[in-house]
């Protein structure tokens, strides 16, 4: 008998789980730098809610969790900016080798239509 299929249809209502959030060691070893800014993050952001967090260590925690809060803030956005700007590099470069691509003349009309279906 073949094993049953792990597959399913996913109703529109559910949400996908939430990752589990990786260990300082793990995001390190991952090699992604906003990775490790998460985690590191999530780590002093427990220290700082700690009730027995010594108070000599309290602001500099409190300033480091902020440094790291606009830092991982920084790679969003730049990776925002750079998604766009991959976008008019290659409409500049099919412009460049096809003026007339019907892609760039508005030829190509890619609304949803319901009722052709």
């Amino acid at each position: 008998m073949p094993a049953p299929n792990p597959l399913r249809a996913v109703p529109d209502d559910e949400v996908a789980a939430p990752a589990k959030p990786q260990s300082v060691s793990e995001a390190a070893k991952s090699g992604s730098h906003r990775a490790l800014l998460v985690s590191m993050r999530d780590r002093i952001a427990d220290a700082v809610a700690d009730n027995d967090c010594p108070p000599r260590d309290l602001a500099s925690l409190t300033k480091r969790l902020q440094d790291i809060a606009k830092e991982i803030e920084s790679i969003d956005a730049r990776a925002k900016d750079d998604s766009s700007g991959r976008l008019r590099e290659l409409e500049a470069a099919l412009r460049a080798t096809n003026p007339d691509h019907p892609l760039l003349t508005g030829m190509i009309d890619d609304r949803f239509d319901a009722s052709a279906i």
